[in-house]
């Protein structure tokens, strides 16, 4: 997609209408429901009273933790620059609000209910079938967790090399780094499995041990960051046309059916809808707890994240005229443009430091969850029924080789993204909304899983949610897979 060239030196009142939306709405939103939630009660109640999260903020930060990670920081304004910068946000926003939120509800309720894995909660809820899409979730995830750290790998090279103090600067130095760097396999590898043994350590210390406490820590610091860069970054003489570029829609990119599909795939790697992520949390959660008020808390959150990283990016980016091949590099987009971009502003190095440590934050608690979902499979009773200490061991194995074709060749990785990040998820969220909406019952999975303790009047009268997760979202979702399937072959 060719960038468009702005002329405006000012930005237009499109542009700033909808940044002060985003900006006010989702950041004051995140604020006053972080702030909301951390005066609620405790979930403190977990399978068989064993491990579980100590608080309602613990759950919700941990929730947090597992959406706002490298899909946040690298991928969506990675997505955002290949697919007309502000109308991918503008869908993306559109699909986390209309479709993202009833379909998170239910999947929050349905691992709620069942309390188990997503392997054994589909067994008890519909048989076989149920069992098959919890397999399919398990594995997605242990895939996901295993080509994730391939970008985390280049994260922790790219920290070093500027505490070095590289010239990122010079002409054509920037892509030279980038390949001497990703060409440097057998680090990248070694790399990656040292990322898979502190994330499996993690993870084998269970719920409130391990990821509780960790986000706890690193997500508080991942915002302060952002903010910190986003400040940095508006200060860019010259940044209003890209902030043009990321904000304003280019009206005619909405009537493509492929961005809408890549928005939607997005918007549920974002959250974690779909492949058990959500289910795998929710199943620690005490049944009192409001999970329709804490997944709005999430979603707004998640949201705000996602934008916060595209304005540190993409408008730097355009800004200071970067190519359409290089927006068009896949995961090499954003260890080329933006050591350019920072090593050419006053403190840059010191401000790049801080982006690759928060993106490294964001991809650690992101891979915790990952690695639960795919744990959960592992040990639950339909599944391999490990112990917890097995199940990591199995699943760090499974993820270090399926890691080595990700790591040494970056076309694999790039249709292995598609196929696990959009087309997994898509596939994943379609039929975990049939199971809730047509063979439970969307009325009953409102009213009696989720809706009963929420204090939102209208989810607690809101038959209108069940006709937007019955119908909307399982037909956007249907043709969403159909159309991200027929892209692998185009």
């Amino acid at each position: 997609m060719k960038l468009l060239k702005r002329k405006e030196k000012v930005m237009s009142t499109i542009t700033i209408v909808l940044l002060l939306i985003y900006v006010v709405g989702f950041g004051g939103g995140s604020i006053f429901l972080i702030c909301k939630s951390m005066g609620s009660g405790n979930a403190s109640t977990t399978i068989e009273g064993k491990d579980g999260f100590g608080s309602r903020m613990g759950f919700i930060l941990s929730t947090i933790g597992m959406s706002v990670g490298v899909g946040a920081m690298w991928r969506f304004p990675m997505m955002c620059a290949q697919w007309g910068g502000g109308a991918f946000v503008l869908a993306f926003v559109i699909i986390c609000v209309v479709c993202v939120l009833p379909a998170g509800w239910a999947e929050l309720g349905y691992g709620r209910h069942f309390g188990k894995g997503a392997i054994d909660a589909g067994n008890e809820a519909v048989g076989l079938p149920g069992r098959i899409l919890g397999w399919i979730m398990s594995l997605d995830q242990i895939c996901l967790w295993a080509y994730y750290p391939a970008i985390m790998a280049l994260v922790v090279a790219y920290i070093f090399k500027t505490f070095k103090g590289l010239d990122y600067a010079s002409s054509g130095n920037a892509e030279q780094v980038f390949t001497t760097t990703n060409g440097n396999r057998p680090l990248m590898y070694g790399i990656l499995v040292c990322l898979l043994l502190l994330v499996a350590f993690i993870g084998a210390k269970g719920i409130a041990n391990g990821i509780e406490k960790l986000c706890k820590v690193l997500l508080p610091a991942l915002a302060i960051i952002l903010i910190v860069l986003v400040v940095r970054v508006c200060m860019i003489p010259g940044i209003a046309a890209g902030i043009e570029f990321y904000i304003k829609p280019d009206w005619s990119m909405l009537a493509n059916p492929k961005m809408w599909a890549s928005a939607a795939g997005m918007a549920l790697f974002a959250v974690g809808l779909g492949p058990g992520c959500l289910l795998t949390y929710s199943r620690y959660v005490d049944k009192k707890q409001d999970i329709a008020m804490d997944f709005i808390t999430v979603n707004v959150v998640q949201l705000f994240i996602c934008l916060l990283s595209g304005l540190v990016i993409v408008p730097a980016i355009v800004t200071f005229g970067m190519s359409d091949q290089m927006i068009e590099m896949g995961k090499g987009v954003m260890f080329v443009a933006l050591p350019q971009v920072f090593a050419t502003i006053a403190g840059g190095p010191f401000f790049m430091i801080l982006f690759f440590i928060a993106l490294l934050f964001a991809g650690i608690s992101s891979s915790i969850n990952q690695l639960e979902v795919g744990l959960t499979g592992l040990m639950d009773e339909h599944g391999l029924h490990f112990s917890r200490k097995k199940a990591t061991i199995v699943g760090f194995v499974i993820a270090a080789l399926i890691a080595i074709p990700c790591t040494w060749n970056d076309a694999f990785f790039k249709v292995f993204d598609n196929v696990i990040g959009n087309i997994g998820y898509c596939v994943c969220a379609l039929f975990l909304a049939c199971i809730c909406a047509w063979a439970i019952g969307a009325k009953k999975v409102r009213e009696e899983w989720y809706g009963n303790t929420t204090t939102l009047a209208f989810i607690k009268h809101g038959r209108w949610i069940d006709i937007l997760y019955k119908y909307l979202f399982v037909l956007v979702m249907a043709y969403f897979t159909i159309t991200a399937i027929i892209s692998l072959f185009q």
